[in-house]
């Protein structure tokens, strides 16, 4: 019998696991004006602990196979690397240029970097940190995802207005897909035939095909979005509006906002949790994380954190 991940997350808790005995059900949240990183149980909702990391925490990545967490310091020109066992940063590698966005290929093998400054993006061998390629893209870019299968990994160039689409076995870029202006950040369908582009100075999401690598449709959101996240098996995307410190939820079936929830101050990072069914909300401005319930679109809780939190990319590790 197969038991859900929130009843073994539960039990796990009544029966007194520590974090290095159980690591699972952990968002990791960057604060880059505190220069550290909350990580909230979110069976509980409640900070366990404060992990030290560089200097402007922005970027995020989780790996529950490799058990290992990624922190991307943007001004500390690094790389953290934490033990989601223990919560302890066991690595550090300098980055030579300002690294923003991060994923991670299907099996965990590749960390992928968007270096902000150099419009370049590295492919990292997390077996060997320091085993490295480039290749160059757009300029600026921010917000990183590989496709399902791993053979695609797709960019937001924000100063360029598009997303950049990379073949990852020989690293050369297939195409160049016209989205919004300054587009930051990206969230995909279970499926992976859809790719949703958060455009911030646009106010909208660009719907992107993945097969035929079109913009089949733009959909209208909050003011200056910043984040995406696609929850309850696709039929849903949420996006955090920054300046009208709102999330927009977007009926992927009726391509339009059907609700819009209040969080709080300046909502950037913005992350699904499948087991809880509960989506988490950093607010850069307030210092808080917002824990909406899915199911009803509503605000539960506000969880505080670090200064400034941001949590980019997949921060929750399941």
């Amino acid at each position: 019998m197969k038991l859900h991940p929130l009843f073994i997350a539960t039990l796990a808790f009544y029966l007194g696991f520590t974090n290095a005995s159980w690591a699972a059900g952990r968002a990791y949240i960057t604060n880059q004006g505190s220069n550290n990183v909350s990580v909230i149980d979110v069976v509980n909702n409640k900070v366990i602990t404060t992990i030290e990391v560089g200097k402007a925490p922005v970027g995020v990545a989780v790996s529950t196979k490799l058990a290992k967490v990624f922190i991307s310091n943007a001004d500390g020109q690094s790389i953290s690397v934490i033990d989601s066992k223990t919560n302890q940063v066991i690595d550090t590698l300098v980055v030579k240029g300002s690294p923003v966005g991060l994923a991670l290929a299907p099996d965990s093998s590749v960390l992928y970097v968007a270096d902000w400054f150099a419009d370049r993006v590295l492919a990292i061998n997390t077996g060997n940190l320091q085993e490295q390629k480039a290749v160059t893209i757009g300029r600026a870019p921010a917000g990183l995802l590989v496709s399902k299968d791993g053979k695609r990994l797709y960019v937001a160039n924000r100063d360029s207005n598009d997303i950049g689409v990379i073949d990852t076995v020989n690293l050369s870029v297939i195409t160049r897909i016209a989205v919004g202006k300054h587009p930051y950040s990206m969230a995909l369908s279970p499926s992976g035939d859809a790719l949703y582009a958060v455009n911030v100075q646009s106010n909208s999401v660009s719907v992107i095909d993945t097969l035929s690598q079109r913009v089949t449709s733009t959909i209208k959101v909050g003011e200056h979005p910043y984040g995406a996240a696609v929850g309850r098996d696709g039929a849903y995307v949420y996006v955090t509006n920054t300046q009208s410190d709102d999330v927009s939820v977007i009926d992927t079936a009726q391509q339009k906002v059907i609700a819009t929830i209040a969080v709080g101050a300046y909502p950037e990072g913005i992350g699904f949790d499948s087991a809880t069914q509960q989506i988490y909300v950093a607010s850069w401005a307030d210092n808080i994380v917002s824990v909406i319930d899915a199911l009803s679109n509503k605000v539960m809780a506000n969880i505080a954190t670090g200064l400034q939190s941001r949590a980019f990319g997949q921060f929750i590790l399941d």
